[in-house]
């Protein structure tokens, strides 16, 4: 399957949580999460100037599991196809990353509530070093249009007050790698 999400920084969260109850949408408790994210090689480009076909490797660490997460980049760092598997062993799959020549390069530590909209999964993200944000994401096919998805997306943000202005079209690992080259 094919993820295409958008990500928006918000300024009022209180306010955002307040019209998400509104229309009915149930948010799960604060969930942290603790990602490493590898790179080939300790290579910098995927965060540098990324480009379709390239892939990230993530573990992600939960409260009382971890799973590991590839990406591989489609038309952009928001659109990817994406698949997941819960990890038994955090530590032996971090040494097949290691031996495949994927090196943890980055760190993303937040929490997150996740709800759902119909079809769409949306989250409420405080990240640390980043802020707050929210993230809304469909589900395609892999031929559907990025671009038209994108804007069924930000026609849903809308109703809630929230402007394309406010768009981040980078992950949270690249904008923790982007601040720490500052």
């Amino acid at each position: 399957m094919r993820e295409i999400e958008i990500k928006l920084k918000v300024k009022n969260m209180g306010l955002l949580e307040d019209k998400l109850q509104e229309k009915g949408c149930v948010l799960s408790e604060s969930i942290y999460q603790h990602d490493v994210v590898y790179s080939f090689k300790n290579a910098n480009e995927e965060f540098e100037s990324s480009k379709e076909g390239d892939l990230i490797f993530r573990i992600r660490y939960l409260k009382d599991k971890a799973e590991l997460n590839l990406k591989k980049q489609k038309s952009n760092e928001m659109d990817n196809l994406e698949y997941e598997t819960v990890v038994e062993n955090p530590e032996m799959m971090h040494q097949i990353l290691s031996t495949l020549g994927y090196k943890p390069i980055i760190e993303v530590k937040k929490m997150r509530r996740k709800g759902k909209l119909g079809e769409y999964e949306i989250c409420l993200d405080e990240v640390e070093k980043l802020g707050t944000f929210v993230e809304l994401e469909k589900l395609t096919n892999d031929d559907d249009s990025p671009e038209k998805v994108r804007e069924e997306l930000f026609g849903i943000l809308k109703s809630f007050g929230l402007s394309r202005e406010d768009e981040e079209t980078k992950g949270y690992d690249t904008q923790i790698y982007l601040l720490g080259k500052k």
